[in-house]
């Protein structure tokens, strides 16, 4: 049987609701209800920078990749043993830019629906749809902040590394495996 649709991005993605709730968030939920705001009371003035910010999301899901692909090419062997020998995995370190490009691809898309408007369409429809555009917007460019923060505990956890031997034992022999064994 094949895998459902981005079965392993989901499971990348499989934040706990503490990591969601932060300040990111309600930023991008401030930012939905101004967009919201402002597009029942000048509809065309939001017509017109959608565009804009669809732009912004664009470079930033274009510098996410690039922050990831980069990141998992200092991901070689023996930094991958000994992230494995302390419990810990790499996918934790590329997950939240995993998230910023997802809810950027999301926010894109609601982006372009909003600037297909036009100033005469109806009220309600329009403003509920450049909220959420502007929700998701606004989060994809405040995301970027936990996620770069990741990025300087990822840098903190190579200069650790550096005080582990590469030839470190990750097998079912090596003391470590033992002791999480035993717990």
């Amino acid at each position: 049987m094949s895998k459902l649709f981005a079965a392993d991005l989901r499971k990348a993605l499989d934040f706990k609701l503490s990591e969601i709730l932060r300040f990111d968030l309600l930023l991008g939920l401030a930012g939905g209800v101004g967009t919201g705001a402002l597009a029942h009371a000048q509809p065309a003035t939001v017509i017109a920078v959608s565009p804009w910010l669809a732009g912004t999301v664009g470079a930033i899901i274009g510098a996410v990749v690039a922050g990831i692909s980069v990141q998992v090419a200092f991901l070689d062997q023996p930094f991958l043993r000994k992230l494995r020998a302390i419990g810990s995995s790499p996918i934790k370190y590329i997950a939240p830019f995993l998230f910023t490009a997802v809810i950027g691809v999301l926010a894109a898309v609601m982006l372009i629906v909003m600037a297909c408007f036009t100033p005469t369409a109806p009220a309600l429809i329009f403003v509920g749809v450049s909220g959420v555009g502007g929700l998701l917007g606004f989060w994809t460019v405040f995301s970027l902040i936990p996620g770069l923060d990741t990025l300087v505990q990822f840098v903190h956890l190579k200069i650790d590394a550096l005080d582990i031997p590469d030839d470190i034992e990750t097998g079912a022999s090596s003391s470590l495996a033992k002791r999480r064994a035993a717990r």
